[in-house]
């Protein structure tokens, strides 16, 4: 059985790469919903030659824009809440995967079994394992010191699908 140790700062460069990742991951669907919903509304206006129509585009945009303003706030809100549970002391994550994930930080250790994964991506920094209850575990490109990256990758590819 492969193992992996994963060890890293939370800093909160880490913090709003990964939470920034999940808005972007969950709500998907909907940024391309409105853009869809915005080119329809654009050709309707044409076909019909009806410009007032352009109005509506107000709608999709506004809902973006929305989507745009809660991912922000979600970031600061989690910014907030690792300033106040650890008053400007660092936070290290070590997450060890082997037959589960294993994550250990001032917080604690939580076990997280596989079947517990619903899917992964792969940021500029960071792995980010969606888990059931919309929660994530955090891996940093870098941090690995045990195994590699690239192995870990594959591995997931393998565990995941």
């Amino acid at each position: 059985m492969q193992h992996f140790v994963n060890e890293y700062e939370y800093t909160p460069d880490v913090l709003e790469e990964s939470v920034g990742a999940w808005w972007d991951c969950m709500f998907k669907a909907g940024y391309r919903s409105m853009l869809v919903i915005f080119i329809l509304i654009a050709a309707l206006s044409i076909v019909m030659k009806r410009p007032v129509l352009l109005l509506v585009e107000l709608a999709p945009l506004f809902i973006i824009v929305l989507f745009k303003l809660k991912k922000k706030k979600s970031i600061q809100i989690e910014k907030e809440r690792v300033d106040t549970l650890f008053r400007n002391s660092a936070l290290t994550y070590r997450v060890e995967v082997g037959e589960d994930i294993s994550v250990t930080s001032a917080k604690g250790n939580n076990h997280i079994p596989f079947s517990d994964v619903e899917n992964y991506i792969e940021t500029k920094n960071l792995i980010i394992l969606f888990t059931k209850g919309s929660m994530t575990v955090t891996l940093d490109k870098k941090g690995f010191r045990e195994g590699t990256k690239e192995a870990f990758m594959s591995f997931l590819t393998d565990k995941i699908k």
